[in-house]
């Protein structure tokens, strides 16, 4: 188990903020988890104890949304974003936790710039052939990764117009799918140890209260000077990672 006293006060604020995101509020404050608990460990490290929490989050998502998802879509998005975790796994057996830091920086800018880029009054385009099967497997990719697959699937839901519940309900069982699969592949990359199934343990119950929390606050707080703060900061933490692992930046 983990005694640093600081990684503790990040960790109980990354599964909190976590929580938040899957209750429907400030969803962007989530990915600035990883980023920040990468400040005291190693980052795959704590994508792995975010793991167990995260999928107690999912089951009482789904349980709220139950039976309001779209199986059509559901069915199609599952195997393509299992094949993103899979090249993820793939793809991480070739790098260092330096690189690791590289790129999960990399997402958290891109994620960031995408939020200050974009205009929020451009109505979403019909998702092209390519961009059916890229973003859903883009999603298993980056949740693999830094536990951040919800904005590139949102690539590919939006386009549909869901309704809001059907939306957040496909959601929810999705994402359930994908970390219940990860749990695979991080026991074969070495992440499921003892130490990081007890720290998850430690940091559970945070988990329904974050749900809850974020649930409540949907209907008292508007949510878009939250989303500024988060990007914002999300943007200064994927520069800190970057310039940390900046002496692996090349494969070599």
């Amino acid at each position: 188990m983990i005694t640093d006293p600081y990684f503790y006060v990040v960790a109980v604020i990354s599964v909190f903020l976590h929580g938040m995101a899957k209750g429907g509020f400030a969803g962007s404050l989530a990915l600035l988890a990883i980023p920040m608990m990468a400040f005291f460990i190693p980052p795959f490290q704590a994508v792995a104890i975010l793991l167990i929490p995260l999928i107690f989050m999912d089951f009482v998502t789904v349980y709220r949304y139950r039976g309001m998802w779209d199986w059509s879509i559901v069915k199609y998005i599952i195997p393509l974003g299992i094949l993103g975790v899979i090249i993820g796994t793939i793809t991480f057996k070739f790098m260092s936790e330096d690189h690791i830091r590289i790129l999960v920086g990399i997402l958290a800018i891109a994620f960031s710039l995408d939020y200050f880029l974009r205009s929020s009054n451009i109505q979403p385009k019909k998702t092209s052939p390519i961009g059916s099967y890229f973003w859903p497997t883009l999603s298993g990719f980056t949740s693999f990764s830094i536990h951040a697959g919800g904005l590139p699937l949102s690539f590919y839901l939006l386009p549909k117009r869901l309704d809001r519940r059907v939306y957040a309900a496909t959601m929810g069982i999705y994402f359930l799918a994908m970390n219940l699969f990860k749990i695979f592949p991080y026991a074969y990359l070495e992440q499921m140890t003892y130490q990081n199934i007890s720290t998850s343990l430690i940091l559970l119950p945070l988990a329904p209260i974050g749900v809850y929390f974020g649930a409540y606050m949907v209907e008292k707080v508007g949510q878009e000077w939250f989303y500024r703060i988060s990007y914002f900061c999300l943007l200064i933490a994927g520069t800190k990672l970057i310039y940390d692992g900046k002496g692996s930046l090349f494969f070599f």
